[in-house]
């Protein structure tokens, strides 16, 4: 099953604001996600145990950044809602 990829405007902006390289890790990482993006042994990934009713997933790209989504298996869809520096994800989800 091939998942279909969305982002939130955010998400876009902050991944155009980054230089070429940057881009290329992330976009070429976020392939994965269109084969499987539930947590297992394809990649870094991560649910993420939050206390809203959606279940959102992480996945740690470079040690540098991080990617924030959701999947709607009923539509075959991911949609991420946040690229950011892994170090504001950690502090956003209180793991440091």
């Amino acid at each position: 099953m091939t998942f279909r990829l969305m982002a939130d405007e955010r998400a876009l902006n902050f991944l155009n604001s980054l230089d070429a390289k940057d881009q290329r890790v992330i976009k070429a990482k976020l392939k994965i996600l269109r084969d499987n993006p539930y947590p297992g042994s394809d990649g870094d990934k991560e649910k993420l145990h939050t206390n809203k009713k959606r279940e959102s997933y992480r996945l740690d790209i470079a040690r540098t950044f991080t990617v924030i989504y959701n999947i709607s298996s009923d539509e075959n869809l991911v949609y991420i809602t946040h690229i950011m520096p892994i170090e504001k994800a950690h502090r956003r989800y209180g793991r440091i």
